[in-house]
């Protein structure tokens, strides 16, 4: 599995881990006005992440990812710079 595909991989998994009764969800799904993320929720997502990608997120990036896609491209940006 290449690194993008890996990256959505993990933070749909993150997601789901997250907030556990989650729907289908596609990569333009907003994250807080759709699907309800309060911040405790947004950080355990984040930190999951972080873990399996053995990476650090700027709080920044977490602050302008509105949509799944947008966290992902976020995401990749940080694993390509490790």
């Amino acid at each position: 599995m290449d690194a993008p595909d890996r990256v959505e991989q993990v933070v749909r998994e993150a997601l789901k881990i997250a907030v556990p009764d989650i729907g289908a969800v596609d990569g333009g799904t907003h994250l807080a006005s759709e699907l309800g993320l309060d911040s405790a929720q947004v950080m355990d997502m984040i930190m999951e992440i972080e873990d399996r990608l053995d990476i650090s997120i700027p709080v920044a990036l977490i602050a302008e990812a509105r949509t799944l896609d947008q966290l992902c491209e976020s995401v990749r940006r940080v694993v390509a710079a490790k």
